[in-house]
């Protein structure tokens, strides 16, 4: 049989503590080649930088923590100042009027501004309404007076051929012979009309050419220039 050897257990743990410690040694040479590179990698100012970006950090948060403090020293004083002021009776009785109500009051404004100008617009319209009238209704009384001393000799009629009728009819002072009565009469009554047109329209503005036309109407009743008033003289 051949000879079973024996297992040296000291020279056992020797050898693995040495294998560790080598291991332990390599790794630790790596970890510190790899440093090296990524310090050479950054450079001198990429840490310059790093340094400054963590300064800034420490500084910000310590003004952060600085501004809470403030913040909540002054939110316990207001609550000490609150607690010790004393109800103001008189305050709470007036109103502070807000931006709304201004707002309101200045359209109010603008709507009472607004109706007293319609109001003097329509006080201005009728008051030239009523002067047109009156001077109609004064005109239309002139025009209309009776005239006494010749009332009788005025042959009343309503148009011109009325009038030419009524011409020929007159017992007291005939007309003289004349072959068309009409034709002058009418003549006599257009050139009247056409030189009165300008003059009413002139003094009575607004009116309708019928009105216009009544108008003349009667004053070619009334006038020198009139046939008919002429047989009466």
């Amino acid at each position: 049989m051949p000879k079973k050897l024996s297992t040296n257990t000291k020279a056992e743990a020797a050898r693995a503590r040495k294998t560790a410690t080598e291991s332990e040694k390599k790794d630790k040479a790596a970890r510190e080649k790899e440093e090296q590179f990524w310090k050479e990698a950054e450079g001198p100012k990429s840490r310059a930088a790093k340094k400054r970006d963590e300064e800034a950090e420490k500084k910000a948060e310590a003004a952060a923590k600085k501004a809470e403090k403030k913040r909540l020293e002054e939110l316990e004083q207001a609550e000490l100042e609150k607690a010790a002021r004393k109800p103001d009776k008189k305050a709470n009785r007036v109103s502070i009027p807000s931006s709304s109500s201004k707002v309101t009051e200045a359209e109010l404004e603008k709507r009472r501004e607004e109706e007293r100008l319609r109001l003097l617009r329509n006080a201005e319209e009728a008051k030239k309404r009523e002067k047109r009238m009156a001077d109609e209704e004064e005109y239309e009384r002139i025009v209309l007076v009776s005239n006494t001393n010749r009332e009788e000799d005025v042959i009343e009629a309503r148009s011109v051929e009325d009038a030419i009728a009524r011409m020929a009819v007159v017992a007291e002072s005939p007309l003289p012979a004349d072959r068309h009565p009409e034709r002058r009469l009418k003549a006599t009554f257009k050139a009247f009309e056409e030189a009165e047109l300008p003059k009413l329209k002139e003094e009575k503005p607004g009116l309708t050419l019928t009105q216009y036309k009544d108008m003349i109407w009667k004053l070619w009743k009334k006038s020198p220039d009139n046939p008919l008033n002429q047989v009466a003289e």
